[in-house]
């Protein structure tokens, strides 16, 4: 984050999941996420294709670029079988997924990016009244989970480009569940971690360790 600027506030949370199209014609029951030996799955994330690898060896991965009516529009143009999307875009833009079969991810089968889903309004430090006004819009019970995922990614050095997947949630109890899945690379295998805990104190640390 440069300097003088901070993030005020971080407001509710879509959908956390990442979600699978399939092109109905491609689908194949009793396969591995339905998909079929050697299918093409679009993306451009090193953590998708990590879990995607782990979960379905046998497919064959190709990036994809565009918003997200564009990367849909590609797979109903036959340019892949298959691809991974963030559920909160597609849930936020209200598409249309009519003749592609949709698969909900879970997140402990397939992990977030940390804080994916999650909306959060950065502004300068030195603006207070636009703080204060930002503040009105800030859920805890959110970032209290989301600053668990993106101090696991901080610590572990990681940007956009890192195989790191981690997903913090709350039970009605008030214990918190984080699963995490981490990778070297794209291409190599995936370590899977869960933990609980009845405080966030060095929970984040804990992820850390194990994973590594």
């Amino acid at each position: 984050q440069p300097e003088g600027l901070c993030l005020t506030a971080v407001s509710y949370r879509e959908t956390p999941n990442d979600q699978l199209l399939i092109r109905a014609d491609r689908a194949k029951q009793g396969r591995p996420l339905q998909l079929p030996q050697g299918a093409i799955v679009g993306t451009s994330s090193s953590r998708r294709k990590a879990q995607l690898l782990d979960l379905a060896p046998e497919i064959e991965l190709k990036d994809i670029r565009g918003n997200v009516p564009t990367r849909i529009q590609k797979l109903r143009d036959g340019q892949f079988d298959a691809i991974v999307l963030a559920a909160a875009g597609i849930e936020r833009l209200d598409l249309d997924l009519d003749g592609l079969i949709s698969i909900k991810m879970h997140t402990s089968e397939f992990v977030p990016a940390p804080a994916q889903g999650a909306l959060a309004f950065q502004t300068r430090v030195d603006d207070l009244k636009t703080r204060r006004l930002f503040k009105k819009l800030h859920r805890t019970d959110v970032s209290t989970c989301t600053n668990v995922e993106r101090t696991v990614l901080k610590n572990l050095d990681g940007g956009c480009h890192t195989p790191i997947g981690v997903y913090c949630e709350r039970d009605a109890n008030g214990a918190f569940t984080v699963n995490a899945a981490y990778a070297t690379a794209w291409d190599k295998p995936v370590k899977r971690v869960m933990l609980s805990s009845t405080t966030t104190a060095g929970l984040a640390e804990r992820v850390l360790a194990e994973i590594q």
